[in-house]
């Protein structure tokens, strides 16, 4: 399975502008985007915060229901003015079977131990990509393709390609939620079986083309012996 383009999650500028901007004074809080792409460790997630103590010391832990205890998986220094601005790569899921899995963010300041500060925020990390359950025993077999990561409030399609040409394209639904996940029950080739390697690409435009960024790629083998 190849990721064609990593998936950036990206908070907009005015949300940055404004939690950089001075906190009340003992209140320190956070904020990330509700949903991070993971790519094989290639993407990055964005941490403000503000609140902290001026050019103090934060590090940034996560729990789970799996994991109630909390795990540090990045830290960073603080501006003069108590903020601070982070790019860091999401936090590991529990387990490596898991491709959605939700996080409590907590941001800790110990730079006065008398009063240590904390802020909290839940996120979701989100593996990028297309997978199909259960697998197949034959091109008839009904499955389930769940497209996860994309833009959400767009449709999502797969094509299904053999020999250097579409044979079909479905379209799996509008990607929703936070981390823009759609789903749908179907053939596992839903078209014609021919022998030999299939190629799909999951992606967010009707027409196929191998510039269509981002896009999920997968293959799979029909042998003779399922016919």
């Amino acid at each position: 399975m190849t990721v064609l383009r990593r998936a950036l999650a990206v908070l907009p500028v005015s949300a940055v502008v404004a939690a950089m901007a001075a906190a009340p004074s003992g209140a320190a809080t956070i904020q990330t985007d509700p949903c991070a792409r993971y790519v094989a460790g290639q993407d990055t997630m964005t941490i403000i915060g503000a609140g902290f103590t001026p050019n103090g010391f934060v590090s940034l832990s996560t729990i789970t229901k799996a994991a109630p205890n909390p795990a540090v998986f990045s830290s960073t220094g603080v501006l003069a003015t108590g903020a601070f601005l982070k790019a860091t790569a999401p936090p590991q899921f529990s387990s490596p079977t898991r491709n959605l899995e939700t996080f409590l963010l907590v941001a800790t300041d110990s730079s006065n131990p008398a009063a240590p500060l904390l802020a909290t925020t839940p996120f979701q990390v989100v593996r990028f990509g297309s997978t199909t359950s259960p697998s197949p025993k034959r091109p008839t077999s009904k499955v389930k393709y769940t497209a996860r990561g994309f833009v959400t409030g767009k449709h999502v399609y797969i094509h299904f390609r053999f020999g250097g040409k579409t044979r079909r394209t479905v379209d799996l639904g509008m990607a929703k939620g936070p981390c823009g996940i759609t789903s749908k029950r179907m053939r596992a080739l839903p078209t014609k079986a021919r022998y030999g390697v299939w190629t799909t690409y999951t992606d967010q435009k009707k027409r196929f083309s191998a510039k269509t960024r981002p896009a999920w790629k997968d293959s799979f083998t029909i042998f003779r012996r399922f016919g």
